[in-house]
């Protein structure tokens, strides 16, 4: 097992579940990115909106270090297409 996959899915999806149900990140485009995951959408707008919205978790100073450190992987791998956003969701 390597580096990438070192947390297990179930991890890996509690951890999308606490951010998209957190307040941190913030902001116009994340918010939006919720609401697109929120309700039914194709692979293709998920993985946007979910990459968006790990992306900003990265970028926001008020998320959690520990955290910070699990979501490096999560989208190392949805950019392999390891993962696709409906596995986390």
């Amino acid at each position: 097992m390597n580096d990438d996959n070192r947390h297990s899915l179930s991890e890996q999806r509690r951890l999308v579940q606490r951010i998209l149900a957190d307040s941190i990140p913030a902001g116009r485009e994340i918010d939006e990115c919720r609401q697109v995951l929120a309700h039914h959408c194709d692979e293709t707008e998920a993985f946007q909106a979910l990459f968006t919205l790990l992306r900003g978790a990265l970028a926001d100073p008020f998320f959690n270090i520990d955290d910070t450190q699990l979501v490096v992987p999560i989208l190392k791998a949805l950019a392999r297409g390891d993962l696709k956003a409906g596995d986390l969701l």
